[in-house]
């Protein structure tokens, strides 16, 4: 009985793995699928057709605890795994949703980054034109002045000519 750590010298760990899809529950949802679930009723018909004394002897030992545990077990079984399909599906959802959400996280992040860089860039540009325009006031008022004094000539060329006349 090596394989189950029974005689060795060892302290037992008291560790079980319990999850539905290895472990110990695995081996209860195999024993009592539908088969071996079929095969413990026909094995206890059997003996109580065959030897009714002796099975219902056994019966009133055991009292019916074994047979209510095995059904419970038997529907247990496949409601455990049901569960466990259910919460892989809704984990699975999850973490689907999760990914979905990451991505458009960064989807958004690059919108925004460019949306700043092109935000910076205008900037930029404003800044250069109002660099231009303060460069350029200067010779905008030169020529005001020039034409300022051309006008008055003019206006003297022709005051002249009004008064020579």
């Amino acid at each position: 009985m090596t394989t189950l750590g029974i005689g060795l010298n060892e302290v037992p760990k008291g560790e079980v793995a319990a999850s539905f899809r290895g472990g110990w529950l695995r081996h209860f949802r195999v024993a009592l699928s539908s088969a071996g679930g079929a095969a413990v009723v026909v094995g206890i018909f059997e003996l109580l057709q065959r030897q009714p004394i002796e099975g219902f002897r056994l019966l009133g030992v055991w009292g019916p605890w074994p047979i209510v545990a095995l059904v419970a077990l038997a529907f247990g079984g496949r409601f455990m795994s049901r569960l466990s399909d259910s919460l892989q599906t809704a984990f699975s959802a999850l973490v689907s949703s999760a990914q979905q959400q990451a991505q458009a996280s960064d989807r958004q992040a690059n919108a925004l980054s460019k949306l700043a860089d092109q935000g910076g860039q205008q900037a930029e540009e404003v800044r250069r034109l109002a660099i231009y325009a303060a460069q350029e006031f200067p010779s905008v008022y030169e020529r005001f002045n020039r034409q300022d004094e051309v006008l008055a000539n003019v206006a003297d060329a022709v005051n002249r000519l009004v008064n020579r006349g």
